[in-house]
């Protein structure tokens, strides 16, 4: 009974997503925008509210209550500096959250199949319309097609591993990751800033049926790889999978460290209590 009332309630969290969620979104756009040009209230303000899917994206990380912990010190939903970077943000993908979550934290138009965007009804549209998503059809869409797409924007977002795997056996292992993206992000001489977040299942699990609220995230980075510095493509690649690999396990190692260093303090707390 439990299993299917989470069902149900990630459903209806679907359904309101793609439906009156993007209206809200819509019609806080404009008065939001205006704030942002007469008395923005910080400085990444205007980012958080430049189109109606930035509107949309930034209220589902405040309205679920996710914060976001980076190994670097940079924590906050935005990758540190995320205004200055120009090229291709590389994530891991978990669940339907990401396409959320991931936008918050980049600032970049997420490549998505139709497939993907169909599912989010309204939303996908008003990405679409915002220039927030890049559209493809999985084995028509080229992959020059997708290169010239992602030429048009300033920041672009790439799930290498090519599908979700939060349900997968190995989901907290680093896979074999796709070429194509990275091929054309290596052509296309585009900056490659790799990102690894941890825990964005835990938001909303599709397969699960879950969702819950106050999420803690783990964030990592690698240094931008410049494909200028390498001149040959499997070289770029060689370097870009031990720097994923790299990345991957610092993210769930500091995980493990913030959480263990949360647990210690959980305890003494206890202990003192009882003394």
């Amino acid at each position: 009974m439990r299993a299917l009332c989470g069902w149900i309630l990630v459903v209806v969290h679907m359904l309101f997503l793609g439906t009156i969620g993007p209206l809200f979104a819509c019609a806080a756009w404009l008065p939001l925008l205006l704030v942002a040009k007469v008395c923005p209230p910080s400085d990444t303000f205007y980012l958080k509210v430049r189109t109606p899917w930035d509107v949309f994206v930034h209220a589902y990380v405040v309205l679920h209550g996710i914060r976001v912990f980076d190994a670097d010190g940079g924590h906050g939903v935005f990758v540190p500096d995320v205004a200055n970077f120009k090229g291709a943000f590389m994530m891991n993908h978990r669940s339907w959250g990401d396409f959320a979550i991931d936008p918050a934290q980049s600032d970049a138009s997420v490549v998505a199949r139709t497939a993907a965007v169909a599912v989010g009804l309204l939303a996908g549209l008003m990405g679409l319309l915002s220039k927030k998503v890049i559209m493809i059809n999985r084995g028509t869409t080229s992959r020059l097609e997708l290169m010239a797409m992602c030429a048009k924007h300033q920041r672009y977002l790439i799930y290498p591993e090519g599908t979700r795997r939060a349900h997968l056996p190995d989901a907290d292992k680093p896979c074999a990751l796709r070429v194509g993206g990275l091929k054309n992000v290596y052509e296309s001489g585009h900056k490659a800033f790799i990102v690894i977040t941890v825990g964005k299942e835990e938001i909303v699990n599709e397969r699960r049926g879950t969702i819950h609220c106050g999420t803690k995230l783990y964030r990592a980075r690698h240094p931008p790889l410049d494909p200028a510095n390498y001149s040959k493509f499997e070289d770029f690649l060689s370097a870009f999978e031990r720097a994923w690999q790299q990345t991957w396990l610092r993210a769930y190692q500091y995980r493990a460290e913030v959480e263990a260093a949360n647990s210690g303090a959980s305890e003494t707390g206890i202990s003192m209590g009882m003394v």
